[in-house]
């Protein structure tokens, strides 16, 4: 067993400088990027639901309604305040392959039909939302009820139907969006397989996810696996590859970017579990509860428990899984992960990950490719790793 001392931890913080920076400024200016490409995305996704909304699909009456209820839900569900980290990487993934006419216009080739894609990709990940949040018994999503709690009305089984249901309509409703898109055919039907191979590899990486704990005594490499076949394959590398193929880039190019996103991707789940137990409720619009009492597999409990020694082994498992744990058992829980560093070795696995990720993206300066792009990669893969939400 390799024990991460906290001494240990800090003065390796203070050796290598100030960790909480990597990227500096290109970090910076992928944040700001990235706000940016959030207010254009939630706009057209408005204009996407808007028409979608007013077609008013039904043979009767009561069936429109029940449909407008679905599209409603759907529609808000959809426009909750997000990262649209995987959009984003579809546009950047596109950009890429796009060289900038001038400086002065930055023309790019088809950005309007690029954005239908990016729309495509909001719409997917809505729908697998929906289908993972019943899975996990979450009642929250971003702020806000979950599909399955939403439709419930003191009717669990209706509710978890009705997430199903809704989940599905808008994933179709997702690659309808995709194939609206105008490219040239042979790519745009090579993007769609990478599409649609990632989102059957998510659900290969769910099961594995759900089975986990069945499946017997698990490690933290098992964690990092787990966090290579959900999150590396589908936030990263599904819409990365999507963008880029559409774009045009080599094969040589499309290896850097399968390595940028696994070590993106893993870095990018592992702060997303540190949130999960550390973050701000306010802030990631769901409980810091959540994880611990629904026995979620993380690389935080994993080393705890490896660290631990039999008292706080034994107050974890009070916790770890048992919905019914009071709150004063839980931040017992959330001081032993702290104590025995486990926290703090998660910290540091997801930051060396995201510099890794950094380190690929700087490689694709060595081609010719858009350099606001590469920017946005190098810059956005440590910045995912600083943020709150």
């Amino acid at each position: 067993m390799f024990f991460w001392d906290i001494g240990f931890l800090r003065l390796f913080y203070s050796k290598i400088g100030d960790m909480d920076n990597i990227g500096g400024q290109l970090g910076q200016k992928a944040k700001q990027k990235l706000i940016s490409f959030v207010g254009e995305m939630d706009k057209r996704l408005k204009e996407y639901w808007k028409v979608e909304r007013s077609k008013n699909f039904g043979f009767s009456q009561k069936q429109k309604k029940m449909v407008s209820e679905m599209l409603t839900h759907a529609c808000e569900h959809n426009l909750r305040s997000s990262k649209r980290i995987r959009s984003a990487l579809v546009y950047y993934g596109y950009l890429l392959g796009q060289k900038l006419k001038t400086e002065k216009t930055q023309k790019i080739e088809k950005t309007n039909e690029i954005w239908k894609v990016c729309e495509a990709v909001e719409l997917i990940h809505t729908s697998l939302l929906m289908h993972d949040d019943f899975m996990d018994r979450d009642i929250v999503r971003r702020g806000k009820s979950t599909t399955h709690e939403f439709f419930a009305k003191g009717d669990s089984h209706y509710g978890d139907c009705m997430a199903v249901c809704v989940g599905d309509a808008v994933l179709c409703m997702g690659y309808e969006r995709f194939l609206e898109a105008n490219f040239d055919r042979e790519r745009q039907i090579k993007a769609l397989k990478q599409l649609m191979r990632g989102i059957t590899n998510t659900a290969f990486g769910q099961a594995f996810d759900n089975s986990l704990i069945k499946l017997g005594k698990f490690n933290s490499q098992d964690v990092l696996d787990l966090h290579h076949a959900k999150t590396a394959l589908y936030t990263y590398q599904t819409p990365l590859l999507s963008g880029a193929i559409l774009g045009g880039i080599s094969e040589d190019v499309v290896e850097i970017l399968k390595s940028y996103s696994k070590y993106g991707g893993i870095a990018f789940q592992l702060q997303d579990d540190i949130l999960g137990v550390f973050g701000d409720e306010q802030k990631t619009g769901k409980s810091s509860n959540s994880d611990l009492l629904q026995g979620k597999v993380t690389m935080m409990y994993i080393k705890a428990m490896e660290l631990a020694n039999n008292t706080q082994r034994q107050k974890i498992d009070l916790v770890w899984g048992r919905e019914k744990a009071s709150l004063d058992q839980i931040e017992e829980v959330k001081k032993i992960f702290r104590d025995t560093g486990s926290y703090e070795y998660s910290v540091h696995e997801a930051k060396k990950l995201a510099s890794m990720a950094a380190d690929e993206a700087r490689k694709l300066r060595e081609f010719d490719l858009n350099t606001e792009s590469i920017d946005f990669l190098e810059g956005i893969a440590t910045y995912m790793v600083e943020r709150e939400v």
